[in-house]
């Protein structure tokens, strides 16, 4: 994520260390994404379903590859990529900033197939303040107000809008272990989910288990309460199958598949931040010049032990050390993490 450290050194026998970001959503840690207090997340009647056999379709429509269809569905009309606003700490969290907004700051152009790094990190960083910060877009779940403003261009294609499926990935603590101040323990909150659900039939799908629940389109918020972290389901379609929408837990975006007129209108849709996907883009890609910066740093680390990636947002100190960190050459783009440390040891 933008702003974190990962420094990996070498030691005896190829041996690595790294101080990792803990994943906050699996143990409970409060979150900076943008507040929707102002929405109705209790929504509409839903229900946990040990129906699991809906989503038997999912499975052999997903391809192996790493590309759009392997998060969502293949076989519909055509696709679009939905980008998850960016929380902006300066505010608690309380306003989104749009990747747009990002990309007018840096002065990099937002192109259909731009990651977050594509735009945040500039070679050369702008004056001005960026009008962000914080870890970057949150991943895995859709900011709540995209989500019923998807809820509600879905509805009106789909013949069975009160009859909806939303997977859950049965990965999520919600339980958790708050964090507290020093010096006070912390209490292990409840299982939201009852034990029925959690020791119940899973949908079964290619790297993920899920759970289940059922309600009609606008439920999409209806786990949010429950996640204390305003989660939003990773799979979500109506029983006649006329779209999918799928957030897979390590993406800042999410994916949509359906009707080509559908898909239209969440592009036109000022209330949202989408682009167009086609089945077969890369979910991500490596840019030339980054792959040529990890490969000096990687021969850096095997003979010094040691290797720092420095980026516009700036770059760790190596203590002891007066060499200057490897940097992306002139004119070759941003670098892809701020402030990380780079390679992995042979």
């Amino acid at each position: 994520m933008l702003g974190s450290l990962v420094e990996l050194r070498a030691g005896p026998m190829g041996s690595r260390s790294a101080a990792m970001r803990s994943d906050r959503r699996h143990i409970g840690w409060s979150s900076t994404r943008p507040r929707c207090d102002h929405l109705d997340v209790n929504g509409p009647a839903w229900s946990w379903s040990a129906n699991v056999a809906e989503a038997d379709w999912i499975g052999g429509r997903l391809s192996d590859a790493h590309i759009v269809t392997s998060v969502v569905p293949a076989g519909f009309d055509a696709y679009a990529r939905v980008l998850h606003p960016v929380p902006n700490s300066h505010t608690d969290g309380e306003r989104a900033v749009r990747w747009a907004e990002v990309a007018a700051w840096s002065g990099m152009p937002l192109l259909r197939d731009a990651q977050f790094h594509s735009i945040a990190l500039p070679p050369v960083r702008p004056e001005a303040d960026a009008p962000w910060s914080g870890q970057g877009p949150e991943e895995g779940s859709l900011y709540l107000a995209d989500a019923q403003v998807l809820a509600g261009l879905a509805r009106h294609w789909t013949a069975t809008p009160e009859r909806v499926w939303f997977c859950v990935w049965d990965g999520y603590d919600w339980a958790g272990t708050p964090l507290v101040p020093p010096g006070q323990v912390g209490m292990r909150r409840p299982d939201p989910v009852p034990g029925a659900v959690r020791n119940g039939p899973r949908v079964h799908l290619p790297y993920r288990d899920y759970l289940l629940y059922a309600g009609p389109v606008e439920a999409v918020t209806a786990v949010a309460p429950l996640s204390g972290l305003e989660q939003t389901p990773n799979l979500w379609w109506p029983a006649d199958r006329a779209w999918c929408v799928a957030t897979e837990i390590d993406l800042p975006w999410t994916y949509v598949g359906g009707p080509a007129g559908l898909i239209d209108r969440i592009l036109s849709d000022e209330r949202i931040e989408a682009l167009p996907a086609e089945p077969a883009d890369s979910v991500t890609h490596v840019e030339g010049w980054v792959a040529s910066v990890a490969d000096q740093a990687a021969a850096a680390l095997l003979t010094d032990g040691e290797a720092v990636i420095a980026t516009s947002g700036g770059a760790p100190s190596r203590p002891g050390s007066t060499d200057p960190p490897v940097s992306a050459p002139d004119g070759c783009g941003p670098p892809p993490l701020a402030r990380t440390a780079a390679a992995v040891a042979a």
